[in-house]
This record gives C-alpha cells, sequence and structure tokens, in this order.
C-alpha cells in the first residue's frame, strides 16, 4: 500500500521547481477546510525552501444564489487564469454537498488543460453523501477520485474510506492537519505543574466545534446530566458557532444549564487560553475527519475523550493520552468524565503525554514533509 504516515521527504536542493495550486473555500468562510489552507498558507516559506511554490485558490460558497453566481461568474474564470499563468499541480480539498460539486467542476477544467491532480478528502460523513447523492453524484465521485493522480486522507480511517472508491491504494497517503499556533506554545503546556490545570476555581470540560448533532453535543449534555444524578456536578463550556438557541433549550431540558456556558467562536490566544483553563477536552463525535481542535487541545496539554470513530483513532492513545467511547454511548462518556475530573493527577499525566504525541506526529515540519514527499512523487 503506498500509503504514508511520518515519513520525511529528504528532497535535495536541487530539486526542480514546482508550483502547487490548493483550492478550497474562503471569502469568509468558517470549518475545518479554512483552518487547513490557512495552517498552510503560514508555511510557504517552510515549501518555498523546498523549491515548492504554494498559491491558493478561495472559491465562493453555494450559500445563497448571489454566492453561486460569484461561483460561476468569477471563480471559474478566475481559476482558469491561474491556471493558464502557470501551475504544474492542483490539489482540490473536498468535503460534502457544494464543496465537492464546486471542486469535481473546477477538476474537470484542471484535466482538460492536462493538470496533475489531487483529491484530498477532509469530510468524516462523506460515505453518507455518496450513498443518498443518486447515481450521478456517484459517478463523479468515482470519476474525481479516480482519476486524480493521488489522494489525500486526513486520517487512517479516511483513507481506508478512500481506498475502496479509488478501487486501489495505489497513490493514496495520509497526511494529517497542523495546528501553528498552538504548537508554538506547546512547551508551555510540558513545563505545566499538575496543579497549574484552570484559572477557575472550578476546572470546565471544554468543547470546540460546531453546535450541530453530529458532534455529540446532545450526548455531552446527557452524560452532564447523568454525573448530576450520581452526586458529581461539572462545568461544561462550548466555544464554536452554530444554533446556540437549540442547544441552550436543550441544556435547559436536561436540566443542566445552570451548568452550562457557551462562549461563542473563539480564535488565536483567546483559544489557547480555552484549552488551558479546562480539566480535559470532550468531543463525543458521530464522525470526525481529522479532528483539528482535539490536536490543539492536545498541544495544549489536554487529555481527550472522543469516539471510536475517523481521526480520534489516529489522534488518541487509548489510556495514554485520553479515552475513546462507543459513539452514543452516554454512560461510558460520563463514567471516563468523572474519572478524569476526579482523578486530575492521571488527567495531568494524559495532559504531558498528549503534548508529546501531537508534536512526534503532527508538527508542521512533519507535515510539510508529507505534502512535499506527496507532490515530487505526483509530479
Amino acid at each position: 500500500m503506498n500509503k504514508r504516515h511520518g515519513d520525511s521527504a529528504a528532497i535535495q536542493p536541487e530539486a526542480s521547481p514546482l508550483r502547487v495550486l490548493h483550492v478550497g473555500p474562503g471569502r469568509g468562510q468558517r470549518g475545518g477546510i479554512a483552518s487547513v489552507l490557512a495552517e498552510l498558507g503560514a508555511q510557504r516559506d517552510r515549501f518555498q525552501r523546498e523549491a515548492v511554490t504554494l498559491s491558493i485558490f478561495e472559491t465562493h460558497g453555494f450559500q445563497s444564489v448571489k454566492s453561486l453566481l460569484c461561483f460561476l461568474l468569477l471563480d471559474v474564470p478566475g481559476f482558469l487564469v491561474a491556471l493558464v499563468k502557470g501551475v504544474d499541480l492542483v490539489h482540490f480539498h473536498v468535503s460534502i454537498r457544494g464543496s465537492f460539486y464546486r471542486k469535481f467542476g473546477l477538476y474537470l477544467l484542471a484535466r482538460l488543460l492536462g493538470k496533475r491532480t489531487i483529491f484530498h478528502l477532509h469530510a468524516g460523513n462523506f460515505q453518507h453523501f455518496w450513498r443518498n447523492g443518486g447515481w450521478l453524484t456517484r459517478h463523479a465521485v468515482s470519476r474525481f477520485i479516480r482519476g486524480a493522480d493521488a489522494a489525500v486522507a486526513v486520517s487512517s480511517a479516511i483513507a481506508a474510506e478512500l481506498e475502496v472508491y479509488r478501487g486501489n491504494a495505489h497513490g493514496l497517503y495520509v497526511i494529517g492537519n497542523t495546528a501553528c499556533h498552538a504548537e508554538a506554545m506547546a512547551g508551555m503546556a510540558l513545563h505545566e505543574s499538575p496543579c497549574a490545570t484552570g484559572r477557575d476555581s472550578s476546572p470546565y470540560v471544554a468543547f470546540v466545534g460546531r453546535f450541530t448533532e453530529g458532534k455529540g453535543i446532545g450526548e455531552l449534555l446527557g452524560a452532564t446530566a447523568l454525573l448530576n444524578s450520581q452526586g458529581l456536578k461539572i462545568q461544561l463550556r462550548l466555544a464554536g458557532a452554530g444554533d446556540m438557541e437549540r442547544w441552550s433549550r436543550a441544556a435547559h431540558s436536561y436540566g443542566v444549564s445552570d451548568q452550562v456556558r457557551f462562549v461563542g467562536w473563539l480564535q488565536g490566544d483567546e483559544k489557547l487560553r480555552f484549552y488551558r483553563d479546562a480539566a480535559l477536552f470532550c468531543m463525543p463525535s458521530h464522525f470526525e475527519a481529522f479532528g483539528i481542535s482535539t490536536l490543539e487541545a492536545m498541544l495544549m496539554g489536554r487529555p481527550v475523550i472522543g469516539t471510536q470513530v475517523g481521526g480520534f483513532l489516529d489522534l488518541v492513545e487509548e489510556g495514554v493520552t485520553g479515552y475513546l467511547v462507543r459513539c452514543g454511548d452516554i454512560e461510558a462518556l460520563a463514567e471516563r468524565i468523572r474519572h478524569l475530573v476526579q482523578r486530575p493527577d492521571i488527567a495531568h499525566a494524559m495532559g504531558q503525554a498528549a503534548v508529546s504525541r501531537a508534536m512526534s506526529r503532527y508538527s508542521v515540519g512533519a507535515v510539510v514533509d508529507q505534502y512535499v514527499l506527496c507532490y515530487r512523487r505526483v509530479s
């Protein structure tokens, strides 16, 4: 199998110049892929040292008729101009629905002009999209993934899924994401004393992600209520964006509204402080392609409680850097939260192990090397 995880690309200084165009969301859009592109953009100098010139082409979304027209009238011509001006390799960052259809249309144009292409899957729920998309969508998926010169998955679980769509493992790579800002602060987490966790008198359980059903917020609220009935009252803080009103009502219906606080969308130092002040990080997702917030929490020295799906299986070492429970298992979720809240010594040891694991597998340098290796093999 031609998958790579953690390899170094020993590219010699005389390597021929390579121009790579990354295609993904932009124009103020938020989410996992936008974060990945921001991380890659911040590493242009590292890529340049490997003779790889990196540029990013941002597309409009399909949220409205106006944005659809902007895509057709601005993005498509702009993409063609970018290709004609000089690109050796087009790297498509793909999720589901509109993200897939936009990239597929641009992929056809890139192939028409003879450009080499990479399909990079970031969605943990892509199989559901494929299954319910109809014959035309399944045909497009097959043509896109099989026709690309290489396919990249953000985790081993996604790679196994891509191998099925692709028909084989040839040209298939596993390349995780990075969190450069958190990485720069990881040294502080490694030297943190066991009693330094949390600036509040009552450290909280932290969640960072979109406020959706698929992120397991219902199970997290249910586990909080279950712990209440067992005599343990925890504080829960949720950072992110989405239908806050819906989940505020849900917290009220579970009888835990006085323990739950929604802090909104956090960025930069504010988000890192949010991780550092927490007792632990918990995200009981139904699907998770990678888990950038999980990586950030690990780099900030926090143990993780996640589910036995997707990127968690790569990120979290069971019983060492955190715990993974079955998706939807509220009882197991509550028990793991209880264990780490009541044993801060174990939580601290797991947090320290989490920093080391994150740095060894997902440092910026290691991940850039994996990208460069992929590009050189494809070109």
